[in-house]
């Protein structure tokens, strides 16, 4: 029986906070102790009466998230509760929503199972990466990509796997993705879709001018570097994680790309193969 939960909605998609609102009455109804971190408590004054605010120590005892919101709210609030364990569930406010499942015209039904502990969770891969000797370490649930500046021509870059060189690219970039991040930016640029709990990385490159110029997947504890050589107008590549944290690089520079240590755990109530949430997403 699931005790505590963490509500994480998007402000924008839901501005008035009527639709969380019902979904933490009826959570309160269930006998829940609702959570809610406290930029989004404020937001409105019956969240601060009904939600208990969510500190640091607090995020490892939750025993599951709902997230209100499309794919990107899943991933940011799977970054916010990242390295606890805590699987999240989402109630699809977005347009595609491959990993936000219940409809939000009736959520009860589903959230109901939820609370009784009927899911299963999906451990699906993460990234991490690093630049140059910074110890810093981005992750991403989706993807990771290296893209020129819009104002350059052609990014050169050279691509080692497991230490041994692959090609040298000459192209607007590359995108590293998760299986999960497959459906996303990878496959708009002609990369292939993976089962999103495999163990793979998929390697895509952006307008290439090389000789290799599809994807390639990889097993996912292969280890892949980047050589930023150079640039043909400007003088910065931006290192991109999950579309929403940027990174300027200078030419002669070493990008490093992995398997995280992290998954991003996915409560999954619904017996639909991913294959059949693929071609529903993709009907025309």
């Amino acid at each position: 029986m699931i005790r505590q939960i963490l509500v994480y909605f998007n402000t924008r998609k839901d501005e008035s906070c009527a639709q969380t609102l019902r979904i933490v009455r009826f959570l309160k109804e269930q006998g829940v102790s609702v959570f809610m971190d406290q930029e989004r408590r404020a937001l409105h004054p019956d969240l601060e009466n009904l939600t208990s605010p969510l500190d640091e120590e607090r995020k490892g005892n939750m025993d599951l998230a709902v997230v209100l919101g499309g794919d990107g709210t899943m991933i940011r609030c799977g970054h916010f509760l990242q390295g606890t364990g805590v699987p999240l569930i989402g109630i699809n406010l977005g347009t595609l929503g491959y990993l936000t499942e219940i409809d939000p015209s009736n959520p009860e039904e589903t959230l109901l199972k939820a609370i009784r502990g009927q899911f299963r969770v999906e451990n699906r891969l993460m990234l991490e990466g690093s630049i140059g000797d910074d110890p810093t370490l981005y992750t991403a649930i989706n993807d990771f990509v290296i893209h020129r500046d819009l104002l350059d021509g052609i990014l050169t870059i050279r691509c080692h796997i497991g230490g041994h060189f692959l090609t040298e690219f000459h192209a607007d970039g590359v995108i590293v993705s998760s299986p999960g991040g497959s459906t996303a930016y990878n496959y708009s640029a002609g990369g292939p879709i993976l089962d999103p709990v495999s163990d793979n990385m998929i390697l895509t490159p952006l307008c290439s001018h090389a000789i290799v110029d599809r994807s390639i997947v990889l097993g996912g504890g292969e280890a892949l570097s980047f050589y930023i050589d150079g640039f043909t107008k400007g003088n910065r590549a931006l290192f991109m994680a999950d579309g929403d944290r940027y990174v300027d690089i200078p030419a002669k520079t070493w990008i490093h790309v992995r398997k995280s240590r992290w998954n991003f755990p996915l409560a999954k109530v619904s017996e639909r193969s991913f294959y059949e949430i693929v071609q529903m997403k993709m009907r025309p």
